[in-house]
């Protein structure tokens, strides 16, 4: 069994958790035995997994393991559920419900907005109209952790339960001397004891201990973990009592200057990671320059570098009907990726003008959500430059195939990347792209010249002329269209599982040792 490990998923998907489903779907393709794994609580978690086409029996909570709702039927808790007097009095807020009794509201139920209106809480008051209380309900249909408050209006304590009702786990919430939150952790009758914990790491290090030893879950299979975000995992996988192999996952460029891989800052979500290289079992890269630039730094200090790319392109896609090139929208660009400032969505919005002047019908597409706010700053400049028109923020999708077939051209004015699944999954449904030619991964997934256009960091001129090129030249647009179909193979399924094998090997070479 290997445990892909990370912090939480949520609605809106980072590429981590892209590579993750990626690689969960490839490893049960080939059936061998793996599973999603994360820590955060969340109440919806669930509706969340099964939206992306994780099915619970591949995926692993840690609130789920210790609250004993790893598989949980569903069912649905309506406010025909609660214990609710006829006698007091109800008003409707939204789709939401306030009671009252002699004149004060003591109760709040809140709901969610789907067909039956299931409930998403209930909030208990005081005389003085102070929260008291709230009972949160699994997307599962159980009260799954209540939240008591102090006098200050703070979460004192949080006590999470089993479907059954039973408290599996109290979290303490005291201020220390500097009026910080210490978090204290309170474990009851698992295995037929009680634990308590200081901090999340080590609740996270005993969940991480009691997991690879459950035969239950793990089966008899060799077990491994690989760790998806080192910032927040790192330290506990490290510091578990029981080892298994462990591997650190590269999604992104791990040096802050990569014209200088010897001796560049570190990354700070590898920091820690990297400065602890001797502690893991291996650390997998995304890019054979990558790998190269692992190895050239720290491959003294005998920690093994694998390279395994993030993207996997399923076989159903590979051998789908090519989309004719006349059925794509005419000089429709799009660019997928998070609005964020390393991607550098502002470069090609500058650029927009000047091809907008060859190519008038242009249009641009922005796919993605937003980081710190950095939306406003690519529509304050849309709204500058006057282009309103032909530049639209779309927003997040799950549907990217869709995004891919209906446009002629994706453009990627990255600073840094790992290995861009955008840019891959825009070649399996034949999208020529344009990436600048940074570390690591458009130079390994674009053919400069074949399937798309490479161009230089921050050159805005060259971006648009290469736009230009491409736009006005549909023979050859429709020519790069027909090889990217062909070049996406590089990503597929049995491509992909022989480099994961590499890996597998070595966790079964090292679980048997000891």
């Amino acid at each position: 069994m290997i445990f892909f490990f990370n912090d939480g998923i949520q609605t809106n998907m980072s590429g981590i958790e892209h590579a993750q489903i990626q690689r969960l779907n490839l490893f049960k393709h080939f059936q061998h035995p793996a599973k999603i794994m994360t820590r955060q609580y969340s109440n919806e978690l669930h509706a969340v997994t099964n939206s992306v086409g994780i099915a619970d029996d591949d995926f692993i909570n840690m609130f789920d393991y210790f609250q004993n709702a790893v598989n949980t039927p569903t069912k649905t808790v309506t406010i025909k559920d609660l214990n609710i007097n006829p006698r007091w009095q109800r008003k409707a807020e939204g789709i939401n419900y306030s009671f009252w009794r002699n004149g004060k509201r003591f109760l709040y139920v809140r709901r969610r907005n789907d067909n039956k209106k299931s409930i998403i809480n209930v909030q208990y008051f005081d005389h003085f109209n102070k929260l008291l209380k709230v009972e949160w309900y699994d997307v599962r249909g159980f009260i799954s952790v209540e939240h008591i408050y102090d006098w200050t209006g703070h979460i004192a304590t949080e006590n999470y339960f089993t479907p059954d009702g039973h408290i599996a786990l109290q979290v303490s919430n005291l201020k220390n001397k500097r009026d910080k939150i210490d978090k204290a952790y309170h474990l009851f009758n698992f295995r037929g004891q009680d634990y308590h914990f200081q901090g999340f790491d080590n609740l996270t290090r005993f969940f991480l201990d009691s997991l690879v030893t459950d035969r239950t879950i793990c089966g008899d299979e060799p077990v491994g973990i690989i760790v998806d975000r080192i910032f927040e995992l790192g330290w506990a996988v490290l510091n578990m009592k029981k080892h298994v192999p462990r591997y650190m996952q590269l999604h992104n460029d791990h040096v802050i200057h990569n014209e200088d891989i010897l001796h560049s800052a570190l990354n700070y979500n590898y920091e820690w990671g990297l400065r602890h290289i001797t502690n893991w079992d291996g650390v997998i890269a995304l890019t054979p320059q990558q790998q190269d630039d692992v190895i050239a730094r720290y491959g003294k200090l005998g920690t093994p570098v694998f390279r395994v790319p993030s993207a996997v392109i399923p076989d159903n896609v590979i051998n789908a009907p090519h989309i004719p090139f006349t059925k794509r929208n005419k000089h429709q660009v799009v660019t997928v990726a998070r609005l964020s400032p390393e991607k550098q969505q502002e470069h090609l919005i500058a650029a927009w003008p000047k091809i907008l002047e060859k190519v008038p019908d242009a249009e641009l597409n922005l796919w993605g959500y937003a980081n710190d706010g950095y939306d406003k700053k690519l529509e304050k400049q849309v709204s500058e430059l006057g282009l309103k028109k032909s530049v639209h923020f779309k927003g997040y999708s799950t549907n990217v195939a869709k995004i891919d077939n209906e446009a002629q051209l994706m453009v990627l004015p990255t600073h840094v990347e790992g290995l861009s699944i955008a840019l891959v999954e825009a070649e399996a449904h034949g999208l020529p792209a344009i990436a600048n030619d940074v570390k690591y991964g458009p130079s390994d997934i674009i053919i400069d010249g074949k399937d798309g256009l490479l161009t230089k960091d921050g050159d805005i001129d060259g971006l648009a002329k290469a736009v230009i090129s491409l736009l006005t030249n549909e023979k050859r647009l429709a020519e790069m269209s027909k090889n990217a179909y062909e070049d996406s193979k590089r990503y597929s399924e049995a491509s992909v599982m022989k480099l994961w094998q590499t890996v597998i090997d070595d966790i079964n070479k090292k679980e048997a040792t000891h």
